[in-house]
């Protein structure tokens, strides 16, 4: 009965989509099919660890290119995210993606997993702070949505992003600077130079950012200012290339200084009153060394890589809390070519997490050791259909040995339409901070259970006309032992504070869509649509049935334009839906709009209105007391005015 369904269900998805592929036979449509440029021919490497079409890739995938980003003038990761329809929930000054409903993702810089303690947002499991990567280093950004933990190991549970950083060029040397004021006294300026010769080549970046408190608008319309939320941050990253014969080495550096204040966190929406009081200093550092065999892309072919990221922290939190935090991570991975149908790629993985923490005078020290190995089978069938198998062994020092596995079968139906299918394991680590922390407001709990899950996903891809382009996918997902926070409260008998913690419930159920159309009526117009649907179930023993749907029906219209030395992005963002027992409001409505005017071919000047609606919301909900609707107020109308000079 089961094969019966599942043979149903692909046929019936295949059908549909042969149906409303078929090349359009109006005059206006007609071309030479070689002559035509498709989305799905864009290459990606996160989804199989190998140079990769789109229409190759059984996954939904969305690519961000550094056109997009450039056009786009973004000021964090972020809003490059927002951009692209990712649901993107902001928590103080923390910024983390939510794929498919889940905001277990595994996000990673030039193939190199960012998911540690350092990054995570305190009561959000596994989430990370996607801004603290600055936008201005970044190429391009690859999101895979559904698991990958047969190739990348724990967190990717629900998808995968990988920001990859621009890479030092040879030639002449030659950079980028900008410069951009905005309101609450914002000013960010960046430069960026790359040079070299026919081996060697090197890139030196350097970005600094400030701004003072900034405003919102609560949810009876008053203007307020956040205090303590004023930032002031330098950024830098140094790239080295070296061509050696047919191989290349690699070295990097990147570090990260911020004396910031406190992202909004309000006792009281209504007046502005804030939690946190004080300042966070902030440094963190990374080394990479990768040398790759006979490839001149990182992430890709065979390549062997050492890195290492360091955190240090003072201050903050209304008492002392300090860290220092170290990763060590050895990696390696190969490709092999069996013969022209079938492709492997394994490699192997080890990696040292270390933390110690002194919070209110109490100290914590931790450790932990993954090692792990993966292989994956790239079968091309023939007749358009090509299979992809692969395994994980991953072995943690305290929770031991895990297998996670991945199977998707991919039709290509034409050169520019594509269907798939898939299923997928993960498993998600408690973080050592959720185990071991020992704070006036957080205790660990040795006892936590990992997270497991399941996802089965289908979805279809079509360039229906050189013009017109269609995608859809839609998924189911299983999480047992979901880890779940548990606010802090002080007891009403003995007004003794009973500190917050992590535990698991029984079960997470997700499912949901995603709906996206392009449509490039001439050189001048392209309008973008999207559609995204998820609804979450979750059970827990204490409290019955939960809801932390942030964005349970997502609306997003964009409309681009170009004319000579003008262009312009408008993109509207409409959210329903939510609960309003845990939002100000079930919907709100936003508007951003971005004009750039083209001086020259290596200057432009730029102006950007974000949130132009004014609207009052918030993008993660209350929680109990301890966080009340409207305690994460996001920013009320604000601009900001920029350059950019390539020379």
């Amino acid at each position: 009965m089961k094969k019966s369904v599942l043979s149903g269900l692909i046929t019936g998805v295949l059908t549909i989509v042969t149906a409303y592929a078929a090349p359009s036979a109006s005059a206006e449509e007609t071309t030479d099919e070689s002559t035509q440029t498709y989305e799905t021919d864009a290459i990606v490497i996160t989804a199989s660890r190998s140079e990769t079409t789109i229409s190759d890739v059984p996954a939904d995938v969305t690519l961000i290119s550094g056109e997009q980003i450039e056009r786009g003038n973004y000021t964090s990761v972020s809003d490059a995210l927002k951009g692209a329809n990712i649901n993107v929930v902001q928590k103080g000054f923390a910024s983390y993606p939510v794929i498919n409903g889940d905001s277990r993702v595994l996000v990673m810089v030039d193939g190199k997993k960012v998911n540690w303690d350092h990054l995570m947002v305190s009561g959000d499991s596994n989430a990370v702070d996607v801004d603290q990567i600055p936008i201005g280093n970044v190429e391009r950004i690859e999101i895979v949505r559904g698991p990958n933990s047969s190739l990348y190991g724990e967190r990717a549970v629900s998808g995968v992003i990988n920001i990859i950083t621009k890479r030092p060029t040879g030639g002449t040397p030659g950079g980028t600077f900008s410069a951009q004021l905005g309101s609450w006294g914002e000013k960010r300026a960046s430069v960026s130079i790359s040079g070299g010769d026919g081996k060697n080549s090197i890139k030196v970046g350097v970005a600094h950012e400030r701004r003072n408190d900034f405003q919102y608008k609560n949810a009876y319309g008053e203007k307020r200012t956040f205090r303590n939320s004023d930032i002031n941050r330098t950024d830098y990253n140094i790239g080295f290339d070296r061509i050696i014969g047919s191989d290349r080495l690699r070295l990097e550096f990147s570090r990260h200084e911020g004396d910031d204040g406190y992202g909004v966190n309000l006792s009281d929406p209504r007046t502005g009153a804030s939690r946190y009081q004080g300042r966070k200093n902030v440094v963190d550092t990374g080394y990479g060394v990768t040398y790759m065999f006979g490839s001149e892309k990182e992430g890709e072919g065979t390549f062997l890589r050492f890195y290492r990221n360091e955190s240090k922290s003072e201050g903050g939190f209304n008492s002392q809390y300090d860290h220092h935090l170290r990763r060590n991570s050895f990696e390696g991975q190969r490709l092999w070519m069996l013969n022209d149908k079938n492709m492997l790629v394994g490699g192997f993985l080890w990696s040292q997490e270390k933390i110690h923490e002194m919070s209110g005078y109490i100290p914590m020290d931790a450790s932990a050791v993954t090692k792990a190995l993966f292989l994956e089978d790239d079968w091309q069938l023939g007749r358009g259909y090509s299979l992809k198998l692969g395994s994980r062994l991953e072995h943690h020092n305290d929770f031991g040995t895990d297998v996670t596995s991945h199977i998707s079968l991919n039709k290509k139906l034409n050169r520019g339409t594509h269907a798939y299918i898939s299923f997928g394991q993960a498993v998600n680590n408690p973080s050592l901070k959720m185990r071991y922390a020992d704070s006036p407001y957080w205790v660990g709990r040795e006892d936590l259970k990992q997270e497991r899950s399941h996802t089965f996903t289908i979805g279809a891809d079509s360039q229906i006309t050189r013009k017109w382009s269609v995608s859809g996918s839609l998924y189911w997902s299983k999480v047992k032992d979901a880890l779940r926070w548990v606010n802090g409260y002080t007891d009403p008998m003995t007004l003794v504070y009973v500190r917050g913690y992590y535990k698991n419930v029984q079960t997470e159920d997700r499912r949901g869509l995603e709906l996206s159309t392009r449509y490039r009526a001439d050189d001048r117009w392209t309008v973008r649509a999207a559609y995204s649907f998820a609804h979450i179930d979750s059970t827990d023993p204490e409290k019955g049935f939960l809801s932390s749907n942030t964005r349970p029906n997502g609306y997003n219209l964009g409309i681009s334009y170009t004319q000579g030395k003008w262009d312009a992005d408008l993109d509207l963002n409409y959210v329903t839906g939510r609960s309003a027992a845990r939002f100000t409001d079930s919907r709100y409505l936003t508007l951003d709009l971005g004009v750039n005017y083209h001086i020259s071919k290596e200057f432009k000047v730029y102006l950007k209105g974000i949130n132009l609606t004014d609207e009052s919301y918030e993008s993660i909900g209350a929680d109990g007391v301890w966080t009340p609707i409207g305690a994460y107020a996001m920013p009320s109308r604000h601009f900001i005015l920029g350059g950019t000079y390539n020379f």
